[in-house]
């Protein structure tokens, strides 16, 4: 797993971005790969895909103001393989 897709991880589940409670995805996105290089942010963004795919990241569309936008949280049903996955 890439250290930038664990810190994202990490990080909703410390701020408990499970379930019902969401976060806008272009904003987290942006501030955790704003460091990296292009090839690093290619493998994230696989690595990402993979993740959404396999329904560890839950998207859905949100309307916020004027716009609307995805957002995204973990899915509680996953939550246990998601730690194993961590610790390894």
């Amino acid at each position: 797993m890439n250290n930038v897709l664990r810190a994202v991880l990490l990080f909703m589940l410390n701020r408990k971005y499970i379930g019902g409670r969401h976060t806008p995805e272009n904003k987290l996105i942006k501030s955790k790969t704003k460091w990296i290089d292009a090839k690093e942010r290619k493998i994230f963004e696989k690595e990402y895909k993979e993740m959404i795919n396999n329904e560890f990241i839950l998207r859905s569309r949100k309307r916020t103001g004027k716009c609307s936008e995805n957002h995204i949280y973990l899915n509680p049903r996953k939550l246990k393989e998601l730690y194993e996955m961590l610790v390894e």
